[in-house]
């Protein structure tokens, strides 16, 4: 894969260099949006697999240093809510689904602004709903604005039937990721990439069109990564083993629980706001059921999540 000289100038140049790497990654995927959604979803990944292993090798500091503490400081849109606005979050939507999205959603005449977004400090759902939380009761809007400060939401379980009253300020659609998690190695596999993506497209749109707010903001609380072979990276048998003692499926861990600093220095993990996260691509094989799309770490896919913003 082909890095342009400009690129790495800019990246190394450049106090912040995030906006330049979600272009980068943004770019990657919007070439292929134009075949069908398997060889989307394939190509995109093999790019996205590139680029990421060459920024691990290059630039370690953005997996360690750079990338979680965006994710731990950057304030959320919560935080500068508008009365004419409503919010949709699709659990475990990645930038590939939201780039399909907006092209989708500009095919019907929308104008959608998408820019980039982060996942909480793990990258997992918890850690978002803690965060999501925290930001609203710290946003403008009064209490009742977010029906007593988010304690209650609309939650869409079944995309058959999509039951809102159209004034909701936020919605949470447990999909795509309750897909994702369905797809499992060694199992039958029950869903796939490409339905995935066709049912959340579906949410979405419905959500747009009975929502009544001006403005429909569509985020993600969390990305993935993908487990085969071929868009994960290789480890050595002893530091495959003790990451896999230490965190089972899981890509993050307490920092109390044990001391992992040679992993650590081996530059397999990274320690952050007390949790060790397992940087990048980094996966490993555990005996029995798990899942193929994995989150929780410090990785692009991850953490660089999408957001839409929508006008009626």
């Amino acid at each position: 894969m082909k890095i342009e000289n400009t690129f790495i100038k800019s990246v190394l140049r450049e106090a912040n260099p995030i906006p330049h790497i979600w272009q980068h990654l943004c770019d990657i995927w919007h070439k292929h949006v134009t075949e069908d959604l398997k060889d989307y979803y394939y190509h995109g990944e093999e790019e996205a697999f590139l680029f990421e292993d060459f920024l691990l090798k290059a630039y370690d500091e953005f997996f360690s240093k750079e990338l979680p503490r965006a994710c731990l400081n950057t304030p959320s849109p919560f935080q500068s809510a508008s009365h004419d606005s409503c919010f949709v979050v699709m659990d475990g939507m990645s930038i590939r689904e939201g780039i399909l999205i907006c092209e989708a959603l500009k095919k019907e005449g929308f104008t959608p602004r998408m820019r980039c977004s982060f996942s909480a400090i793990p990258s997992d759902t918890q850690s978002f709903r803690e965060k999501m939380k925290s930001d609203v009761a710290n946003s403008s809007l009064p209490a009742a604005s977010f029906t007593t400060r988010i304690g209650k939401f609309a939650e869409i379980n079944n995309p058959k039937k999509i039951m809102i009253s159209g004034k909701e300020k936020c919605i949470w659609s447990h999909f795509p990721d309750v897909m994702l998690d369905k797809i499992q190695v060694g199992h039958t596999v029950i869903s796939d990439l490409e339905n995935m993506y066709r049912t959340s497209e579906q949410i979405v749109f419905e959500l747009v069109r009975k929502a009544h707010a001006k403005k429909i903001i569509i985020l993600s609380d969390h990305g993935y990564i993908r487990f085969e072979s071929g868009f994960s990276f290789s480890l050595p048998e002893a530091s495959r083993k003790k990451l896999r003692e230490t965190f089972a499926s899981s890509r993050f861990t307490t920092m109390n629980t044990t001391d992992l600093s040679e992993l650590v220095g081996d530059g397999y993990i990274t320690e952050f706001s007390g949790y060790y996260l397992v940087k990048s691509r980094y996966v490993w094989p555990v005996p029995g059921k798990y899942s193929i799309y994995l989150h929780g770490g410090i990785s692009l896919m991850e953490c660089l999540t999408p957001l839409i913003e929508v006008e009626k």
